[in-house]
């Protein structure tokens, strides 16, 4: 049974190293692991009295500590550790009009605070099979400890053996040596990964990963966010730094999940990109993007798409079939693409919760809405040549629906 928890608590231990948690978090779950391990080697050469009793007592106490205590922890450490000017907030809300972005609270927020705290408790949730099973494991012996302890209790007689070998050094030594793997094997791949990452100031939430010498210039990043949201000079405005090959270089493992872009030069998404499967997040903000590639439709995972042109420069066109597999995507943001004259259709689109179309001079028509049944915040601002509206009916939920700026479509008479 122990060593099914050791499995069990090192494969969440990785699965935590390769979510790129805070390492106060990381060294708080390896310390619950080494320690258990070292617990039971003691156990073993110990003579304690009442063995039986303080042995599963003290499991319990592990199991408890990992099934309970360390999510209590985690959501602690998110709750410190994040800060929110809530007096701006307010402001905001209470200058700009309704459907402004400045009204989110997002726009307000750090946005390296917000993708930290945002990772950290969605690693909270049960996102694969895998992880679901790891879930259930540890639930499962903790009940099962449960169980033997409160038996154990009722008839003391009924198991009078120790559940762990008695002075056994080969099984002891084995369980202290588990213990130091685990801590040597947790620094290293926090100091290499660090060592990988050192150059790209931009990652920042990275995968700690064990890398060899010859990885060490493979940043395993996750998280890339490069924001310029005052630029100083007129042609910092218009001739922004272009990240293209940065961008290229911190995809070519496949692990970024989010990336967060404003006023920096990104025209077209690099092919690496492809390879990030398990993209979540894409905001592209004064980028000079001009169209998606024909493989984003590829980004199924993608929940929060967020694409806005300048005055001068936008999107001008998206693949037609881009959002006919994306059902994870619950935020559309287009603003500002003032050359866009279609959009793809929304049929694949179904968990959609948020959609902002705004300032799309050249827009002529909106998508079908057959497929938003989810659908709780509409915001249409500045689309003159809008001429009308899809049909409201199949969305069941929407609680906001906010217009700016009048319309063919709407306030002539008719």
């Amino acid at each position: 049974m122990k060593l099914v928890d050791l499995m069990i608590e090192l494969v969440m231990l990785l699965q935590i190293l390769e979510d790129g948690l805070p390492i106060v978090l990381v060294a708080v779950f390896t310390v619950i692991v080494a320690a258990n391990a070292v617990w039971c080697a003691l156990v073993m050469l110990l003579p304690l009295k009442q063995t039986v009793l303080v042995e599963n007592l003290i499991d319990l106490i592990f199991d408890l500590l990992i099934a309970v205590g360390y999510p209590m922890i985690l959501v602690c450490y998110c709750l410190s550790a994040f800060k929110f000017d809530r007096a701006k907030l307010m402001i905001n809300q209470a200058v700009f009009p309704q459907g402004w972005l400045e009204q989110s609270a997002s726009t307000i927020a750090d946005p390296v605070q917000t993708v930290v705290i945002y990772k950290t408790l969605n690693s909270l949730r049960i996102s694969s099979i895998f992880n679901f099973f790891t879930r259930m494991g540890i639930n499962i012996t903790l009940w099962l400890k449960c169980q033997r302890l409160m038996n154990l209790m009722e008839n003391p007689r009924r198991q009078s053996s120790s559940v762990y070998p008695r002075h056994c050094r080969l099984a002891a030594s084995s369980l202290v040596a588990f213990a130091i793997f685990v801590i040597i094997y947790v620094e290293e791949s926090t100091r290499t990964s660090a060592v990988a990452c050192h150059p790209h100031p931009e990652c920042v939430i990275n995968a700690r990963r064990w890398l060899m010498l010859d990885s060490l210039t493979q940043c395993p990043c996750l998280a890339l966010i490069d924001n310029n949201i005052a630029p100083k000079t007129y042609s910092e405005w218009m001739d922004p730094k272009d990240i293209t090959a940065k961008v290229a270089h911190l995809a070519t493992m496949g692990l970024l999940q989010i990336v967060q872009l404003t006023n920096r030069k990104l025209e077209v998404l690099p092919e690496e990109l492809r390879g990030c499967t398990d993209m979540r997040y894409l905001s592209l903000v004064y980028t000079h993007t001009q169209t998606l590639p024909v493989w984003a439709k590829e980004l199924k995972q993608l929940e929060y798409l967020h694409v806005e042109g300048k005055m001068t420069i936008g999107l001008v066109k998206l693949p037609d079939d881009m959002f006919d597999e994306m059902s994870s995507l619950t935020t559309l943001h287009l603003g500002s693409n003032l050359a866009l004259t279609q959009l793809p259709s929304f049929h694949g689109l179904t968990r959609l919760e948020m959609l902002v179309v705004a300032v799309s001079l050249s827009l002529l028509e909106l998508p079908a809405f057959d497929s938003l049944y989810k659908l709780e915040r509409l915001i249409i601002g500045i689309m003159p040549q809008l001429d009308s509206l899809p049909d409201f009916l199949p969305i069941h939920d929407l609680k906001s629906f906010v217009i700016m700026d009048r319309g063919m479509w709407c306030c002539n008479g008719s």
